[in-house]
């Protein structure tokens, strides 16, 4: 093989490589053997060179930037395993991580909580280990570790992002076979119908509001709005407007692509104001003020034990505000469905032709009597 360079490429020292006097080339350390040629007239140009006998021979990949770094790593790692015996070791997991993402993910709306995931647990891991080089024995050994930390369906979804990682590798010739064919599900899931009670949804109310911000807004918002975690975690000031009573989630934002209009009641509106004297940002939800929060595990774990109540999730509070306000409160399931901005919603066939209304005075009435209920000042109707 050439000489190994000690130096990673990056796309921004690739850019910045300034032509000179005569042509050069820079080597790649993550892909030993990629090297990127640069031409007195500023052509740069990507070859994989390898060595047979006390030779070397090169193949030309193609010009930058029509072929960017992590593409040229991806060719000259192709290149390499072919013609040197199969001894080029591939890329490192990180730079495959990298590019499935960009190619493969980006377009996903659980881009960002892949993402998270894999930062969280499995690169720290694996990240600076050769692709070809991890086995089944390192990832079961990752989701074991994952399961002893007693976050079993997270340990399900650490792993189906894995295997979709691998089973793209492999599609793509950076690996002849996953690691993880034979690794089945850690934990066998059970489809959940766990309804909070109104005391248990009071006491969980009441424990948000003895937790800093920003976690016990946050719940409280949950509580009081049915929606989902990361539209209320990622809400901003651009989004509420507090005297028109009405936070509108974006499209970008709402899982369904569409935007949707949540009345605020009052108590809604006291949380925002609270909020509004606590941070500036246009996050609302935010330590850092550059993302929204994420994280609620401790949160949740800290709420469970000052409510005393236990055996719930998020989503959970979802199901609650629907079974209730319909139950108890007996406002109609087509307001409740378009409250919660379900995509298909409890009208269907040739009723939902006529029926496209937003019904956003019945959704107003339906949260005011909710917040009522929540702060204990709710009609005699609601019982446990």
């Amino acid at each position: 093989m050439p000489k190994l360079s000690e130096v990673a490429l990056t796309a921004k020292s690739v850019l910045n490589a300034k032509p000179g006097p005569k042509r050069y080339e820079l080597s790649d350390a993550v892909v030993r053997g990629l090297r990127l040629r640069v031409e007195p007239s500023g052509t740069k140009s990507w070859s994989a060179v390898w060595r047979v006998g006390k030779g070397l021979n090169r193949v030309t990949l193609g010009r930058f930037p029509v072929m960017s770094l992590a593409d040229a790593r991806t060719q000259a790692t192709a290149v390499l395993q072919g013609n040197s015996g199969g001894q080029c070791a591939g890329p490192l997991l990180k730079v495959v991580f990298d590019e499935w993402m960009r190619r493969e993910q980006s377009q996903n709306r659980s881009a960002s909580e892949v993402r998270r995931s894999m930062e969280r647990d499995a690169l720290p891991v694996l990240s600076e280990r050769r692709i070809d080089e991890v086995t089944r024995a390192d990832i079961i050994k990752l989701l074991d570790g994952v399961s002893d930390r007693g976050v079993t369906t997270y340990a399900n979804r650490l792993r189906a992002y894995l295997q979709r990682m691998f089973n793209w590798a492999v599609e793509r010739g950076i690996i002849e076979q996953s690691p993880m064919k034979g690794i089945a599900a850690p934990h066998r899931e059970q489809s959940r119908d766990r309804v909070l009670s109104m005391n248990e949804l009071r006491a969980v109310w009441e424990a948000a509001g003895e937790t800093d911000y920003p976690f016990g807004p946050v719940f409280r918002l949950l509580v009081l709005t049915g929606q989902r975690k990361q539209e209320v975690a990622g809400s901003s000031w651009e989004e509420v407007n507090v005297p028109g009573r009405r936070w509108t989630i974006s499209a970008l934002r709402s899982k369904n692509a569409v935007a949707h209009i949540v009345h605020l009641s009052k108590p809604a509106i006291a949380i925002f104001n609270e909020c509004a004297v606590l941070r500036q940002e246009s996050l609302i939800f935010t330590t850092t003020g550059i993302t929204p929060i994420s994280g609620f595990s401790k949160a949740k774990e800290r709420l469970d034990s000052l409510s005393g109540v236990g055996d719930w999730t998020i989503h959970d509070l979802r199901r609650s505000f629907a079974t209730h306000c319909t139950e108890q409160l007996g406002v109609d399931h087509v307001v409740v469905d378009k409250i919660l901005n379900h995509k298909s919603g409890a009208v269907k066939g040739i009723a939902a032709v006529y029926q496209r209304g937003e019904y956003l005075e019945q959704r107003a009435k339906a949260l005011d009597m909710w917040g009522q209920c929540i702060c204990d000042d709710g009609p005699a109707v609601v019982r446990n």
